[in-house]
């Protein structure tokens, strides 16, 4: 850990503002392992005793974001902008180097900013098709792409790849496979439609419940999605609610001609006043009632749409990250002389890679998926974990549904393979760009044996010594 001192600085009478960057971001360290390098952060002391850690600049005309909930690490991160602050409450100020100051600030901008650029960033995507019954085609730096999805979910995709990838490379810089300059570039298609995306499938002779594959042999990744349909449908269903708004206000603005003409009609009946009152008073709350629960059903209904377009979303991009680290570790390892990923640290480190958030150009590596831990946890506790040696020596069909053991099988695979990798990556780090190169080196006589000496070379402990020690920290881990 790098110690700061505390430097007092003469203050003017100016002010400062101090924005700070929630979600598990910390003073600088080295970075371990895997694990996001921590930015480095000036600090500011006031005479309450209250620390507070970010970007110290001098305050503008421009409004102020604020938001007071930080949240915890593992989640987006936000943007908290103090207001301005009296130089009388300052007790000191750590300022950074003016060329880490500088960078501090354009990261700061670059993720105040991120909305305004992700939407620059998909409208410069040039897509390109010869006439309107073929596909969208684009080519960049990391693959080219053919997409029947619309040109909207087509420059998304383009652009969370494209931002993907880069992110590896500055996370994982593993070294270029022999011969990778002139290979083909990755080949990446986007489905439109479900039944395409299960065509694609039954053509390329894969049965994958996910929304996303990787294909090593034909260096293709084949992507398929819903979302257009499903935002289509939300869109249908919010024509639909907006209707069914107009003919709320149409029957609200009825109803008080309605209760005007029962007033009348009981008071040609004889009905004494406070009894028409009465009477008129319970028509009008009974039909207060009536509409509020409609418009508060319409409002759920709205709120339950979005979140499931929202959850989609969130499933298209995780599934494409995922697949994304697959082709990459493939084409940067895999090659003449190379072996590939033991499987389990492949499919462990993509699902790591998946969940974890893409902020400011960097895969945010600093928490444990809560859903997942959750998931271990219980496995862990119960009796039906395999021993890590297992998940060491397992072979692709452990992780296909379709084999013997069928989806429990495969879901344990998984989440013993996450849990595992996030250990290895982020808890306590051994693997480092280095140490996967490494790992893929060819061995003479590789075998399953051998897999198990290389790991316990890896964590510097026998398998089994090893399996106990993180089956414990598993177990006590906490999400934050």
């Amino acid at each position: 850990m790098v110690r700061l001192c505390m430097v007092p600085i003469c203050l003017r009478s100016a002010v400062v503002v101090v924005a700070v960057l929630a979600g598990g971001v910390v003073a600088a360290e080295p970075r371990p392992g895997l694990a996001t390098g921590a930015w480095q952060l000036e600090s500011l002391r006031l005479h309450d005793g209250r620390r507070l850690e970010g970007l110290v600049v001098e305050p503008t005309a421009a409004g102020d974001d604020r938001d007071p909930t930080a949240p915890p690490p593992g989640r987006m991160m936000e943007l908290i902008t103090w207001a301005p602050i009296s130089a009388a409450r300052i007790a000191a100020i750590e300022p950074l180097p003016a060329a880490e100051h500088a960078l501090l600030a354009k990261r700061v901008d670059e993720f105040r900013n991120r909305r305004g650029r992700q939407h620059a960033a998909e409208t410069a995507v040039t897509l390109v098709r010869d006439d309107e019954d073929e596909a969208w085609r684009y080519a960049g730096r990391w693959f080219a792409m053919r997409s029947t999805a619309d040109p909207s979910l087509t420059r998304k995709a383009v652009v969370l790849l494209e931002q993907v990838f880069a992110a590896l490379e500055a996370l994982v810089p593993l070294p270029p496979a022999p011969g990778e300059g002139s290979a083909p570039p990755l080949l990446v298609t986007l489905c439109g439609t479900a039944a395409e995306y299960r065509g694609v499938q039954t053509t390329l002779g894969i049965a994958a419940d996910h929304l996303a594959f990787y294909v090593p042999a034909r260096g293709q990744l084949v992507a398929g999605s819903d979302l257009p349909a499903m935002i289509e449908q939300e869109r249908i269903a919010a024509d639909s609610l907006a209707l069914t708004e107009r003919e709320i206000a149409d029957r609200d603005r009825s109803f008080e001609v309605d209760v005007r003409r029962l007033a009348g009609d009981l008071e040609k009946q004889g009905i004494p006043a406070g009894k028409r009152a009465e009477v008129v008073h319970a028509a009008r709350s009974r039909w207060q009632r009536e509409r509020d629960e409609m418009l508060a059903e319409v409002v759920a209904a709205r709120r339950d749409n979005a979140a499931h377009v929202a959850d989609a979303r969130r499933a298209f991009a995780a599934r494409l990250t995922h697949e994304a680290w697959h082709a990459y570790a493939n084409r940067r390892l895999v090659a003449t002389g190379r072996q590939p990923l033991p499987l389990w640290l492949d499919e462990g480190l993509a699902q790591v890679f998946e969940t974890a958030p893409l902020e400011a150009g960097e895969l945010r590596l600093d928490a444990p998926d809560p859903v997942r831990l959750k998931a271990l946890e219980k496995l862990l506790a119960g009796r039906d974990a395999p021993p890590l040696v297992d998940l060491l020596r397992a072979g692709q069909s452990q992780f296909l549904i379709g084999h013997a053991g069928g989806r429990k099988a495969s879901q344990q695979s998984y989440l013993m393979a996450w849990g595992l990798a996030f250990h290895l990556a982020v808890l306590e780090p051994v693997l480092t760009p280095a140490s996967l190169a490494a790992i893929c080196e060819p061995v003479d006589g590789a075998d399953e044996s051998a897999r198990v000496v290389d790991f316990e070379r890896l964590v510097g402990m026998p398998i089994a010594e090893f399996d106990a020690a993180w089956r414990r920290r598993m177990l006590t881990l906490r999400t934050r």
